[in-house]
């Protein structure tokens, strides 16, 4: 009999009937809809093994992802079980893998995401979890949402199964609200089991109508699960399971050396499969290999990472671990007896015409917090041979070639990557080979060619493999990121209908657009000032308007407080809440602005407005309330002057791809200095002015370093603040690494910000999840909302995280809103951020400005806020911009990309102009209520141009830096001057950002990076969620905040510290808890000291050993050509005469003779390595030792070149010192 009729026997032996049954044979009580790849009509418990069992007995196959789901039927249906209810669920289960701490649900009610539900709503589940190979039961059911773990309730059984070794029943038993009347049952014997998480509870189970779903993680085959509405006995559950046979026992499969097909001849196949069972076995009979996720091919037995993992959308994700690495290839390896070396990070073996020769182990132990010995630094296999990794295994076998074969030897290498509690890394890899005249190892090549295993030849080929393997990673990732095309080319293709419908005013005449929108506001501001009467303007804004501006704007100006704007004459005149106009022109009675301040009521002072202020706001009134145009003079708003071809070239690549060019880029471009004119001849040269320069911004646009250039500005607007050791206020994911996979492939950027508020990806992997995450917040999903409201729409929302926005008009309910969109479900505001009562109890004397509109514990709903605003309703228009119409959080994503949101492009292209121009058309950028642009039809011209390109950033970069607007002198006045005021007849003066000075000056000294791995796990002995990598910075925007809670030096990173201080010294902050929308610019004592003083500047203008400084010098002809060269390469620009002199007097001295005699040129001491600092031995007093010696290093800085002179050494430093001591070098031309 099947299942089926074997629980029907046992009903007819007195056995109670199930509520629900599914034995995937026949007709179910309640009907299945699958999902995923679920398969039918599979071999279920079978004779002999299973003699009760019917011999066609069929069961289901659930893949990974896939699962069955079950409609709930309604209120009070047999699916719902509260205190007092009685629940057995049963069923047969064989589960093909289930690695450690895999979840595999049974069967379960509820936590399916659902926006229709509360979150964690789990009603009931029967779960497997694994561990050590076994499978234990797990009960688990969730009780009234806390802001803790405590209301899930989960129950683990003592007893398990072994996976893998085919068919088990298991059963529990509980009722509700009495916690001591769990049971549970594996192959019909009783098992104990603990309570976690909140532990046992009186409390009710969570009950609603959410779906039932069979199988969701669960990986294998499944038969005869049933649900009781009683509890079953010891006896009924016993009487389930009789079996047939000897003990099932756990056995390894056979090691066989794995067939690989399509091995490229003369190259190294790289093949990985995720999903392997565990990561300290091979496999047990039964169980299989995963199947391929990738294959890359090498060209050598050396790797230094497995490719990064991608999810469907190209978005970086977290591998499915363990994985296995399988490395293969065909090499010549002569007869005789050879010794093999073998490198590896966890459990390997290596494979040689089918024999295992060497095998490494599984690392199982996790280690210490803080207490675990230093290890020493790694001796060589042999002398000047290249020591491995910090806890890498070395290990050695041998292999003997038998005389007469083919010659070539397949070659085979295991390695299980990742595992629980593990990173997904490798470490360095390397297979290789003793020499036959037994002095060096050989990295294994295919074919005979061998490589020596040392430094000098194994960290060039390690940089070509990386650069291999981020070609790999681009390639699939762009392959992944492809099948959202047709998606995104619909919603172009909408955007661009809407935006031709919508008309938007474009100057006629030959001028850049913006040039003539830029002169047009001018030349009307000129002609209305000329016409203005002289005393009306006069006693206005001598007057009239210095009062409304520092008594009124703040709420009636800046924003529209009640309803009422007193910024502009046309305001002034209506009414607002109170529906009486604010001046009636001429009748003072009537005006309610001057009924207000007579009775004090306006300002909301305690001193109110002085006599002799109302009294000038009472003539204005009483002579009409003229507002005439603003005293303006031709020559305060003159166009400034271009700048020259060499200035040019310096800001247009700093504002691009944000670095200064090379000395070769900056002699190639074919404008003539100022001040030593060059003949080039070639056919660029012979391009108009703006032609050479339209050829240079398209160049340097399709650079790829174009992301690094705008990565800060996306870190800043987003708050991004990942943490390397514990978490901290508002840390987030890495989310860094979606953002400049999405600058780098140019995604469209309403697609970049749909996808990252969508927060798919691995969360500590850089995918857009890690966005999701803020660390010790009430409410993580309302710091969102604020964020990407200020960001994308302009609208500020940080007071409404306690209360309603005193200055604005939004509310605590907009802010939980969008809360409510990103979570798929109602929330409520923490009572942690809500204002205490007794606030409101002392404000007596005047109504307070903060109010609180939202009821304590009020539920607010995912919906819209801000139609009125954005101009875009949600409604079924909005589904065709959606994949799933049900989802909220892509509902909001779709509501703030939409076309039609007005708000959306705008605030994208006056934050873009901001950037490139010093002050925005709206200022702040962040906050728009009651803001006006300077030039409104700009704006919206820009905006059009964002939308009817695809959204394409760069080509709004194109319209503006092509512009002669931002190509002039910067001198301009625009970031304090109001909007009327704000004419962009010059750009503002900037001073590089942070990032932008670091850049330089190793671009600048020919440096590159020389710091540590930004982490304190070197060995991946933990995951990423726990203790993050930041990776090796090449670019300023790659640091991250290095302080660490406990002070200490030996969880210092030197190197990183001495690059890090020049940023901090300069704005930059790695620790984001806010979005930062304008970095502090001001001057202070540490900028000078830092570039004059600090580490990093000292080290990087020193004529160091083997640098492009000291080779620079060597091999200059003349101290003219050599200062020549400094000045292109730290100023984009030949020196003026008398620089020129000036300095090439200082480095003239001893020029002929700078380079010593072959004699006197002393050798260079390297230093020995120090052993490696982590986590894990943090506390040890050795640590402490080891990090201050590397300070002290750090701060002696590189040793100076030998070959030079040190007297003309010390000149020549300290010619590269002034230069990049000089404010030519911070500020922008």
């Amino acid at each position: 009999m099947n299942a089926l009729l074997l629980t029907l026997a046992l009903i007819a032996a007195g056995d109670p009937a199930p509520v629900a049954r599914w034995d995937f044979g026949t007709e179910e009580t309640a009907p299945l809809v699958a999902q995923g790849n679920v398969q039918r009509d599979q071999a279920g418990p079978r004779p002999p093994e299973f003699p009760d069992m019917s011999a066609d007995n069929t069961a289901v196959r659930v893949d990974a992802g896939a699962y069955l789901s079950v409609v709930d039927t309604g209120a009070d249906s047999d699916f719902d079980f509260t205190n007092g209810d009685a629940i057995t669920m049963e069923a047969w289960v064989n589960p093909s893998v289930l690695r450690e701490g895999q979840v595999g649900y049974v069967i379960g009610k509820g936590r399916t995401g659902s926006p229709k539900f509360a979150r964690d709503n789990q009603n009931w589940s029967l779960r497997v979890v694994g561990g050590k190979n076994q499978a234990r039961l797990s009960f688990l059911f969730a009780t009234k949402l806390t802001s803790s773990e405590a209301h899930w309730h989960r129950w683990d059984s003592k007893l398990g199964f072994p996976v893998g070794t085919g068919w088990h029943h298991i059963a529990i038993a509980y009722r509700f609200g009495e916690p001591d009347s769990m049971r549970g049952w594996v192959n019909g014997e009783p098992t104990d089991g603990t309570w976690s998480y909140g532990g046992k509870t009186k409390e009710a189970p969570v009950v609603d109508d959410d779906e039932i779903r069979i199988g969701n993680g669960f990986e294998g085959l499944l038969d005869g699960i049933a649900l009781h509405r009683t509890q079953l006995d010891d006896k009924t559950i016993a009487a389930r399971f009789r079996r047939v046979g000897e003990p099932r026992i756990v056995k390894a499969q056979p090691e066989v050396m794995p067939e690989l097909a399509d091995v490229p001849d003369g190259r190294v196949l790289l093949q990985l499969s995720a999903g392997l069972p565990a990561h300290d076995r091979w496999l047990n009979e039964r169980e299989q290999w995963p199947v391929e996720s990738a294959r890359w091919i090498g060209d050598s037995f050396l790797l230094p990472r497995i490719p990064l993992q991608y999810d469907a959308w190209g978005i970086r994700s977290a591998w499915n671990a363990p994985v296995l690495l399988r490395m293969a290839g065909d090499v010549e390896l002569p007869a005789g007896r050879h010794r093999i070396l073998l490198r590896a990070r966890a459990l390997g073996r290596l494979w040689i015409d089918g024999k295992v020769v060497a095998r490494t182990e599984p690392v199982t132990k996790r280690p210490p917090d803080g207490e675990e010995p230093v290890t020493p630094v790694a001796e060589p296999p042999l002398p000047g041979a290249r020591i491995h990794g910090n806890h890498q295994q070395e290990v050695f076998g041998e292999v003997t070639i038998e005389a007469g074969g083919t010659g070539r030897s397949r070659v085979v290498l295991e390695l299980v990557v990742g595992g629980k509690g593990h990173r997904t890394e490798t470490g360095e890899v390397c297979v290789a080979m003793l020499s036959a005249d037994g002095r060096m190892y050989e990295l294994l090549r295919p074919g005979s060619a061998r490589l020596p295993l040392t430094d000098a030849a194994v960290e060039p080929a390690l940089f070509r493999i990386e650069k291999s393997l981020a070609q790999f990673d681009d390639q699939r990732r762009r392959s992944a990121a492809a099948s959202e095309d047709d998606f995104w080319h619909r919603r172009h293709e909408f955007a661009r209908e809407w935006a031709n419908e919508t008309l938007v005013p474009t100057p006629r005449g030959g001028a850049h657009p913006i040039d003539a929108f830029i002169k047009s506001k001018i030349e009307r501001a000129v002609a209305a000032s000329k016409a203005a009467d002289t005393s009306q303007t006069e006693h206005f804004y001598g007057k009239v308007l210095p009062i409304l501006r520092e008594h009124c704007f703040r709420c009636h100006g800046e924003k529209d407080k009640g309803g009422l704007k007193l910024d502009s004459r046309e305001a002034a005149l209506k009414a607002g809440d109170s529906e009486i106009p604010a001046v009636v022109p001429g009748d003072l009675d009537a005006s309610e602005l001057i009924v207000r301040v007579r009775s004090g009521d306006m300002p909301p002072t305690e001193e109110g407005l002085p006599s002799d202020q109302i009294a000038v706001l009472e003539r204005w009134v009483k002579e009409g309330a003229p507002w005439p145009a603003a005293p303006l003079a031709a020559e305060d708003v003159a166009l400034s002057p271009v700048i020259d071809d060499q200035a040019f070239l310096r800001r247009i690549y700093l504002d691009t791809i944000g670095i200064p060019p090379s000395e070769a880029e900056a002699r190639a471009f074919p404008g003539k200095s100022p001040f030593q004119p060059q003949d080039l001849a070639d056919a660029q040269s012979q391009l108009s002015h703006s032609e050479r320069r339209l050829t240079l911004i398209n160049k340097l646009l399709q650079d790829e370093r174009f992301a690094d250039g705008w990565m800060s500005f996306w870190l800043d607007l987003l708050a991004e603040n990942p943490t390397l050791l514990n978490q901290s206020m508002g840390s987030t994911g890495p989310f860094r690494w979606f953002l400049h996979d999405s600058l780098r492939d140019n995604k469209p950027l309403d697609r970049m910000v749909t996808e990252l508020l969508l927060m798919r990806g691995g969360a500590a992997e850089g995918g857009s999840a890690g966005f999701a995450m803020a660390a010790e917040n009430d409410a993580p999903l309302a710091a969102k909302g604020h964020i990407v409201a200020s960001a994308f729409l302009g609208i500020e929302l940080q007071c409404a995280r306690c209360h309603d926005s005193p200055y604005h008009s939004t509310t605590q309910q907009d802010l939980y809103s969008l809360a409510a969109m990103f979570s798929r479900t109602p929330v409520t505001v923490p009572q942690t951020s809500r204002v205490p009562a007794a606030f409101f109890e002392n404000q007596q004397v005047r109504k307070s400005l903060i109010q609180v509109t939202l009821e304590a514990n009020q539920a607010v709903r995912p919906e819209w806020p801000f139609a009125s605003v954005t101009g875009v309703s949600d409604g079924p228009e909005v589904d065709r911009l959606m994949h799933d119409p049900a989802d909220t959080r892509e509902r909001l994503a779709a509501l703030l990309t939409a076309p039609q949101n007005s708000r959306f492009s705008r605030v994208i292209v006056n934050r873009v102009w901001q950037r490139l121009m010093g002050a925005g058309l709206v200022e702040p950028v962040h906050d728009w209520e009651g803001r006006n642009a300077s030039h409104p039809q700009l704006l919206d011209w820009l905006a059009r141009e964002l939308m009817t390109h695809n959204y394409d950033l760069r080509h709004v970069v194109r319209l503006i830096v092509s512009s002669e607007t931002y190509q002039r002198a910067a001198v301009g006045n625009n970031s304090g001057a109001s909007a009327t005021m704000r004419f962009f007849n010059a750009p503002e003066r900037r001073r590089l950002t942070a990032e932008q000075i670091v850049d330089s000056l190793h671009v600048s000294m020919g440096r590159p990076f020389d710091v540590e791995e930004l982490t304190f796990v070197h060995d991946g002995r933990r995951e990423l969620g726990q203790r993050q990598t930041l990776g090796k910075p090449t670019r300023a925007w790659m640091f991250g905040d290095l302080k660490n809670e406990r002070d200490r030096p030996s969880l210092s990173l030197p190197k990183a510290r001495a690059v890090v201080d020049v940023l901090e010294a300069f704005g930059w902050t790695g620790a984001r808890q806010m979005p930062i929308t304008q970095r502090e610019t001001d001057p202070n004592v540490l900028q000078p000291g830092v570039l004059a003083n600090g580490t990093l500047s000292t080290s990087l203008t020193r004529a160091a050993y083997q640098s492009q400084m000291a080779k620079l010098a060597i091999a200059a002809q003349s101290p003219e050509s050599l200062i020549d060269s400094l000045f292109l390469r730290i100023y984009s620009r030949l020196p003026k005469p008398d620089e020129r002199a000036a300095f090439a007097d200082t480095l003239r001295q001893g020029f002929d003779k700078r380079l010593l005699p072959a004699d006197r040129i002393a050798r260079v001491e390297e230093y020995p390595p120090l052993p490696q600092v982590t986590w894990f031995n943090h506390a040890r007093p050795k640590a402490n030792e080891i990090q201050l010696e590397l300070e002290r290093r750090v701060q002696t800085g590189p040793p100076p070149d030998p070959r030079l002179s040190p007297d003309w050494r010390a000149a020549f430093e300290g010619a590269l010192w002034s230069l990049v001591n000089h404010r030519e070098f911070v500020w922008m031309p």
